[in-house]
């Protein structure tokens, strides 16, 4: 029986060899190797052993017959295979050589000579070289470099929506950068650094594709801007082209081969060449796109790059993301050219670009209409900033300026106006009058489903595991030790509320595993046109007990709020993610229910403040949804309960003392759907506290790390359903892009800076 990793080079030989299969590939190799003659041959065993070499062609024979292959020779023949047929160039003071970077073909064999030898093909490469940077992130410790982009037009830069996502929120032109974010590009970037341009704005965060226009400064004339082609290019099968970008380490691929193509130097600019593949649905951002397809040997910091035909010199596409020994996916310039918003932003066209019609006008009506990007102040609701856990905007504040000569007086509503007045004359006493007024927003409409009695809670709909697809189950997470929940009055262990469900843990009185349904579909979002969504037109904010669960397995309220300002009110199902329904009723209910302190854990005071300009805990199911084939997630949190979590002396009620642990680590799990199933990935946020005093002064750093889900179940004292096991995104593709671009923390952070990126 063939395994996984036969299937994948299988699959691979035969995409690099068109319609020929494993046998045409083979026949390459011979070729590449100069017809097997002696000379040829022996330069090759020299590099790589002759035992290797006898590994990979016996290999790929056993391929061609569909035999099962050794895995000493599958890896001899990803050794082998890739270097040869799809190899890399140093770009050195926007040239390159004739010598590809590492390859195990010696020169005067390689496929790819003519690069170097048609001085033609090599002056129409090197044209474009100058216009292609590092996408920088100074100020950023976490990501190195953002990926790549390259000059479309006057002081603007083309890239990808993930990597603007790194220092940028929002979706068409209503866009910004995060408070404290600074980005800038760098055209050289070879061995050396360059000169690193401030990126001053992003004109443009595509709805639809992985694409994004920035704004530069310095490049007007300096750079002649790349020529976006009109031909399709997923209509241009087996047509030649060159990725163009910055490759970072990927942790996910085999360590010898990387080192070997690229000569273990990484995060500097390189050419790559291969062929286009047509086109292939692919994930991204909640949708399945039409993408074109290319067989260059792509790593993750080629995120942005200019995909090259060698034919015409334009470029005719955006290459976005890839899948090792499967295929890379590229926006298709001839689809910009059919967006208007596009031609208008000055995007350089190879040609009188069309502007229309295009399928994805929906998509743009419904970033022009979003009412609050969920990446804003109000995603900070897995801590809450402050005892109310508002984080949103601040009160009213009306200022009635002094008239001449320092008369009149100011007037502060919060809802209390309180009235100040100034300027007196002398011996004229100062006044201070203070009057309760009606707020002037309306009461927010959400009050009136806060629960009552156990009754109330009859026709809430929690988690739902078929929320994804009817056909696919994405099971709960269950106890690994069932006898440390806490029982309900009424029997059981799970309370369901709108859009999401818990268990508690009884001794520690805190949820132990949360489940909730998270959607990004606006008919959800936002199902009664003229309503108000905004965090403080839903509902007051105040936290209350669950009717259903004895007040012995809940941290009350007043533990929070008597707490001098040590914790923040921090909800584990963010109150965002699960305000969504067919009805605004039913949208209030989620909103409502995410305020009971069942679904409360006590946080360090600015633990993951969303206010503070920096990414928080919820911006990871952003990243996700990039990787995403459906705007749905269903989503796993929870504390880290350790016996050794520091103990916290507050108040219940009626003058009693609580004294509770305050969990340091927090761990979540997103699954999202994708083209072929389910995707998992597992994260862990903690913080040391082991020198904070009881007053829980805020310590600095906060690690995110992506872990194994294997790992979360052991610390969690939790149990996974297999088929996430199966999903778990840890050592992938999709998990090392979605860590890289969250700033988190994986396999890869053991390598030296040069090595990452995106």
């Amino acid at each position: 029986m063939s395994t996984q990793r036969e299937d994948r080079i299988r699959k691979y030989f035969e995409l690099i060899a068109g319609q020929g299969g494993v046998e045409s590939v083979l026949a390459e190799v011979d070729a590449a190797a100069g017809d097997g003659s002696l000379e040829s041959m022996a330069a090759t065993t020299q590099t790589v052993g002759a035992d290797k070499v006898n590994d990979a062609r016996v290999g790929m024979e056993q391929l061609a017959l569909g035999r099962d292959v050794s895995i000493d020779q599958l890896a001899t023949i990803e050794a082998i295979i890739i270097p040869t047929l799809r190899p890399v160039y140093d770009v050195t003071d926007n040239s390159f050589g004739s010598t590809p970077s590492g390859s195990l073909v010696t020169p005067g064999n390689a496929l790819w000579t003519k690069l170097s030898d048609d001085l033609t093909l090599k002056r129409r490469i090197e044209a474009a070289l100058p216009a292609i940077g590092r996408i920088e992130l100074p100020g950023r410790s976490d990501i190195p470099y953002g990926g790549t982009g390259f000059v479309v037009g006057p002081n603007l830069l083309m890239t990808n929506r993930h990597v603007a996502a790194i220092f940028a929120r929002g979706l068409g032109s209503n866009v910004h950068f995060l408070p404290g974010r600074r980005a800038g590009v760098d055209f050289k970037r070879d061995d050396r650094a360059g000169i690193v341009l401030a990126i001053r704005a992003v004109r443009m965060i595509h709805p639809y594709w992985d694409m994004a226009i920035l704004e530069t400064d310095g490049l007007s004339g300096s750079i002649r801007p790349l020529a976006l082609s009109l031909s399709d290019a997923r209509e241009l099968v087996g047509s030649e082209v060159v990725v163009v970008g910055y490759p970072a380490f990927d942790s996910r691929n085999p360590a010898d081969v990387q080192d070997d193509l690229f000569n273990g130097r990484y995060g500097i600019k390189r050419m790559q060449p291969g062929l286009l593949q047509g086109g292939f649905g692919a994930e991204s951002f909640g949708k399945i796109v039409p993408a074109a397809t290319h067989d260059c040997s792509t790593l993750g910091g080629n995120s942005g790059s200019a995909l090259v035909s060698l034919t015409t010199g334009e470029v005719v596409g955006l290459h976005f993301a890839g899948r090792y020994l499967e295929r890379n996916y590229a926006v298709p310039s001839s689809a910009l050219a059919l967006d208007a918003r596009v031609v208008d932003a000055g995007a350089n066209f190879a040609g009188s670009a069309p502007g229309g019609p295009n399928d994805w006008g929906d998509w743009w009506r419904r970033a022009n209409t979003a009412v609050r990007p969920r990446s804003a102040l109000e995603n900070g609701d897995q801590g809450d900033s402050g005892n109310g856990g508002d984080g949103g905007d601040p009160p009213d504040i009306d200022l009635h300026a002094a008239g001449p000569g320092g008369g009149g007086s100011v007037t502060f509503e919060v809802p209390l106006r309180i009235t100040v007045s100034l300027g007196a004359a002398a011996g004229q006493q100062v006044s201070l009058a203070t009057e309760a007024v009606a707020a002037r927003k309306p009461t927010p409409p959400g009050g009136k489903f806060v629960p009552r009695s156990v009754a109330d809670y009859a026709d809430r709909k929690g988690y739902d595991e078929t929320f994804l697809a009817g056909t696919v189950r994405v099971p709960m997470p269950e106890a690994a030790d069932p006898a440390v929940l806490a029982p309900l009055k009424g029997g059981g262990v799970r309370l369901d509320y709108q859009n999401f469900s818990l268990i508690m843990h009884a001794r520690r009185r805190l949820a132990l595993v949360t489940a909730s349904n998270v959607t990004e579909e606006l008919a959800l979002r936002e199902p009664e046109p003229g309503r108000d969504y905004s965090r403080k037109g839903l509902f007051s904010e105040r936290w209350f007990a669950d009717h259903r669960l004895d007040a012995q397995y809940q941290l009350p309220d007043r533990f929070y709020s008597k707490d001098g300002g040590a914790f923040d009110k921090g909800h584990i199902v963010r109150r965002d993610d699960v305000a969504w329904g067919e009805h605004f009723d039913t949208l209030l209910k989620g909103n409502v229910d995410s305020f009971h302190v069942t679904n409360c854990s006590p946080q360090v005071a600015g633990y993951n403040r969303s206010d503070s300009g920096t990414d928080n805990w919820g911006d990871l199911e952003n990243h996700v949804l990039s990787e995403a084939a459906s705007e749905r997630l269903c989503v796993f949190a929870g504390p880290v309960l350790n016996e050794d979590d520091r103990v916290f002396v507050g108040h219940g009620a009626d003058g009693t003392v609580l004294r509770a642990r305050i969990p340091c680590s927090f761990w979540k799990v997103v699954v999202a759907r994708t083209a072929d199933g389910i995707a998992a990935f597992g994260f862990v946020l903690e913080q040391n506290l082991a020198d904070v005093s009881l007053e829980f002064a805020v310590a600095e750093e906060f690690v995110k790390s992506l872990k194994p889900l294997r790992l979360i179940e052991n610390m969690a004292g939790i149990v996974f359903d297999a088929s996430l096991h199966e999903a778990d995104q840890h050592d992938t593709v999709r998990g090392l892009e979605v860590a890289r671009r969250a700033g988190v923390r994986s396999a890869a952070d053991g390598l030296p800076t040069n090595q990452r990126g995106l």
